[in-house]
C-alpha cells in the first residue's frame, strides 16, 4: 500500500506540473525549475533533464544521508519516467491561465510534496535538499523547500523573463503553503515517525 500511495503522489505532482506550470511557461524552483528552463529554451525531454539535474544531489545524499537517498531515489526515477512519457500527451491539454497555473498548480504540487514528505520520500531537487536541511538544522520543511527552490529564480529572470519569474515565485509560495497545509492536516504513521527519528539522530551529531 505504501508504494501505491507513493506512485499516486508522484503521478499527481507530474500531472500538476504538466497541466499547470508548463503551459504557462512558469516553473518550480530547484532542480525541477532548472529542468523546465532547459525545456523552455530547447524543447527537449523534461524527464531526462530532471534525472540529469538531480543526479549530483542524489550522489551527495548517497554519501551523507544514505537512508534519505534510499527513500527518494526511486521516487525521482519514477517522476523522471512519468514526466518524460506524459509530457507530449498532457501539455496540449494544459491550463493556459497564468494565475490559475501558479496558484492552483502550486497548491496541487505542494500537497503532493507534502504527502511524499510524510512518507519520508522526496522527488529530489528542492524537496530532497529541503528535507536534508530540515533534518540537519530543524528548520520547517516548507520554509526549507521554499528557500532552496527560490534560489534559482535570479537565473530564470534572464532566461525566461520577468513576468514568468514573478508567477514562478507565486507558484513556489503556493507550493510551500500546500506542503504546510498537508502537514497541518496529515498525520504520519508511527512507522514514518520512527524512520524520521532514525534520520534525525545521526544528522544532529554531525558538526
Amino acid at each position: 500500500m505504501r508504494y501505491v500511495k507513493l506512485f499516486f503522489a508522484i503521478l499527481s505532482f507530474a500531472v500538476g506540473n504538466l497541466l499547470f506550470a508548463v503551459p504557462n511557461h512558469i516553473m518550480n524552483g530547484g532542480m525541477t525549475g532548472l529542468s523546465l528552463m532547459v525545456y523552455y529554451l530547447f524543447h527537449n525531454n523534461i524527464g531526462l533533464n530532471l534525472f540529469l539535474f538531480n543526479l549530483p544531489l542524489f550522489i551527495l545524499a548517497f554519501i551523507y544521508y544514505r537512508p534519505l537517498f534510499y527513500n527518494s531515489v526511486i521516487s525521482m526515477t519514477v517522476l523522471s519516467v512519468l514526466v518524460g512519457i506524459l509530457q507530449n500527451y498532457l501539455i496540449p491539454f494544459g491550463i493556459h491561465n497564468i494565475w490559475v497555473g501558479s496558484v492552483v498548480g502550486g497548491l496541487w504540487m505542494g500537497i503532493s510534496l507534502g504527502i511524499l514528505a510524510k512518507m519520508n520520500a522526496s522527488l529530489g531537487g528542492g524537496s530532497l535538499l529541503g528535507k536534508m536541511i530540515n533534518l540537519r538544522y530543524g528548520y520547517s520543511l516548507s520554509t526549507s523547500i521554499f528557500l532552496v527552490d527560490a534560489s534559482v529564480y535570479p537565473l530564470s529572470f534572464f532566461l525566461i523573463g520577468g513576468k514568468e519569474t514573478l508567477f514562478s515565485l507565486i507558484l513556489t509560495a503556493a507550493s510551500a503553503f500546500g506542503v504546510y497545509l498537508f502537514g497541518r492536516v496529515g498525520r504520519p504513521s508511527s512507522a514514518v515517525t520512527e524512520t524520521s527519528n532514525e534520520f534525525a539522530h545521526p544528522l544532529m551529531k554531525k558538526g
